[in-house]
């Protein structure tokens, strides 16, 4: 599931040393909090250089998963602290815009786990952390599109009314679930300018698991009867999800209805064609998490409607990571940058 592909490659061991960095400022950030009665604690981080200054504001709404933003992980003789927000991206807009991340709900900025594995088995299977780390019951709890939404806006809003805002350009940059949700942001707050969805999701996100089990069967992978059981088994999940899209309690795929029912519920595109600000999409060819037929159709629709405010950018044969699926390095090309210069010249 998308929980799992998305996380794999965030895992994977950059350095392991001794010191390591496990609060905000040992980042380059600062923490902020707000207290709100209907989605809790909400705390966001912003980048400490020229803090006391007027800037853009350069927003990332990062991918799926309970994890913190970064975890500090002790295995056997050795620790290591991933990081689940985009290092490139903090460290490219620092100086020119505040950056800003949200934390998840109901999970602290870093957190500690315990692993009896060597270096070498850790870096053999970085995603055994998805298993062994459990996210909080706030998490579970409250965790959908419209949370994220909301909470963003509201980090937005305490920006704006302390004095961060330059009232210039309000960018927000979404990576794969975070891609499906700068949509809604923009259509929820006209204040927001510009919006780079990174494979995200063209249609119902619920619609990518039917897809993909006829390709397998198109592929010779399954047969055509094999196919068919497995579409209607995921028809009947689905059924039970939109039956109850509010139940935090049951779990489908890694995540509660709660979550799938409020990303099935509002559709990207839906949101998209509704917007006229410039809008950045990359796709990537041989995305399995987030299947690029989706992102095409946008593409097509736009063109029908006579829209033109769309950029639609293919990385040819990359993974959800935009690396090749074959050795996992990134793409030749910085989307980082192009991004960036994009939002210079709009």
């Amino acid at each position: 599931m998308k929980t799992i592909l998305l996380l794999i490659a965030l895992l994977l061991l950059k350095t392991i040393t001794i010191a390591q960095p496990v609060t905000p400022d040992a980042f380059g950030l600062k923490e902020f909090s707000i207290n709100d009665k209907k989605l809790g604690l909400i705390q966001f981080y912003v980048d400490t250089i020229n803090i006391h200054h007027k800037a853009p504001l350069f927003i990332e709404v990062n991918g799926s998963g309970g994890l913190p933003l970064c975890l500090y992980i002790q295995g056997k003789k050795f620790v290591t602290t991933p990081i689940t927000f985009n290092e490139e991206l903090f460290s490219k807009t620092k100086d020119k815009y505040h950056y800003i991340i949200l934390g998840k709900p109901g999970t602290s900025f870093c957190d500690t786990l315990n692993l009896d594995v060597s270096v070498k088995e850790y870096q053999e299977n970085p995603s055994q952390v998805l298993f062994v780390y459990k996210p909080s019951e706030e998490y579970t709890r409250r965790l959908s599109l419209n949370w994220r939404v909301q909470a963003t806006q509201l980090a937005i809003n305490y920006l704006v009314k302390n004095g961060f805002w330059d009232k210039t350009k309000i960018v927000a940059f979404g990576y794969s679930e975070g891609g499906q949700v700068v949509p809604s942001l923009a259509v929820a707050d006209k204040r927001v300018t510009h919006i780079a969805p990174v494979v995200g999701s063209g249609l119902n996100q619920l619609y990518d698991g039917i897809i993909s089990w006829r390709i397998k069967a198109a592929k010779g992978e399954l047969t055509q009867q094999q196919a068919q059981d497995s579409v209607e088994a995921s028809f009947t999940r689905i059924a039970e999800i939109y039956k109850n899209p509010t139940a935090a309690d049951k779990e489908t795929g890694g995540h509660s209805y709660l979550r799938w029912a409020s990303f099935g519920t509002i559709i990207p595109f839906e949101q998209l064609r509704k917007l006229s600000i410039p809008i950045y999409m990359i796709a990537a060819s041989q995305d399995d998490s987030s299947p690029i037929y989706g992102l095409d159709y946008v593409r097509l629709e736009f063109m029908r409607l006579g829209k033109t405010n769309l950029v639609y950018d293919t990385c040819v044969g990359c993974n959800h990571y935009l690396g090749s699926p074959e050795n996992s390095k990134p793409a030749s090309v910085s989307y980082v940058d192009k991004i960036l210069a994009w939002v210079q010249l709009m």
